[in-house]
């Protein structure tokens, strides 16, 4: 899993079905090193500016194309 930042929105008049009214989300992981940007599925109502946390590459039959899932909204992280 990885910590992220949203970053911005992706609109797209036609997707899959399994997309529909989910958003696509441009993420940035939080690394200070390295950082990267991907698209990830909103499973959970995220917005620009939220931290969330998303897993990747899950690959189940009904979702064979998704590789990225933003699954929770961050409230804290205690190191």
């Amino acid at each position: 899993m990885l910590l992220c930042r949203v970053v911005g929105m992706v609109v797209s008049q036609q997707k899959e079905d399994f997309l529909t009214g989910k958003k696509l989300l441009v993420c940035e992981t939080l690394e200070e090193q390295g950082r990267q940007r991907f698209v990830a599925v909103d499973m959970v109502g995220a917005g620009v500016g939220s931290e969330v946390l998303v897993t990747r590459h899950i690959c189940t039959e009904r979702d064979a194309y998704v590789d990225d899932r933003i699954v929770a909204i961050v409230d804290s992280v205690s190191q």
